[in-house]
């Protein structure tokens, strides 16, 4: 069962080599400019880039994203994983995760919206146990589904610990209608060499179904900081 689809590190440089643009070296020097000039803040700010496209029906079926993208240098931040798993699994998933509800919980959950709401939000993947997908359909797709976060299917005796640990280094790219997608590559306080690294793997999965004459410029930047545009 593929539960990913991701970028191994021999692909990384294909997206700037194909169109010519930047190295990742050049990418690294400007990622160090910008923090050269960014005031330090009291928290750990995450970075991001900005991908824009042009000329691309957004809505159309083969422009959609919907991937899941492994940064080969890691998120470096915690990410919550929702579980919803019944007996051993459930055991073994209260020791990897906080947000762990078993079916009867599922079901007490289903009869409170707002509080559905509030546990889906908390949870940046879901992961079920089969048996209990029907039960989520019925009650928490009507949560889940808008945001994207309906629950990846696992078995129960599947390497929990495995699967947690890559989905937390696993980002989401959705598309809407606007031309632009946001993407997480990690925090300031990792090296501008890991940043490039996972900047790349996001281009790269990107470009398998966009063609890279279809984006129009892609920026950097953290959480409080101003953008810098990577791309020329």
């Amino acid at each position: 069962m593929t539960i990913f689809r991701s970028c191994s590190l021999p692909y990384l440089l294909v997206w700037f080599g194909r169109r010519n643009m930047m190295e990742k070296g050049e990418i690294i020097k400007r990622i160090e400019e910008l923090s050269a000039k960014t005031k330090k803040r009291r928290f750990k700010q995450s970075a991001e880039i900005s991908i824009n496209f042009k000329d691309l029906n957004m809505e159309s079926a083969e422009n959609k994203l919907n991937l899941n993208i492994l940064l080969p240098k890691g998120r470096n931040k915690e990410v919550n994983i929702g579980i919803f798993a019944d007996g051993d699994m459930n055991v073994r998933a209260k020791k990897l995760s906080k947000f762990v509800l078993n079916k009867k919980e599922l079901e007490e959950y289903s009869k409170k919206r707002r509080k559905m709401r509030k546990f889906a939000d908390l949870c940046y993947w879901f992961i079920a146990q089969p048996e209990l997908m029907p039960i989520i359909g019925r009650t928490w797709g009507i949560i889940l589904g808008p945001r994207g976060k309906m629950p990846q299917p696992v078995p129960a005796t599947a390497d929990l610990d495995a699967i947690v640990e890559r989905l937390k280094n696993t980002v989401r790219i959705r598309s809407k209608k606007n031309p632009t997608v946001n993407v997480p590559v990690g925090t300031e306080d990792m090296k501008p060499e890991d940043l490039a690294e996972n900047i790349l793997a996001v281009m790269n999965g990107i470009e398998r179904q966009i063609p890279p004459d279809k984006i129009r410029s892609v920026y950097f930047k953290t959480t409080m900081s101003r953008a810098i545009r990577l791309d020329r």
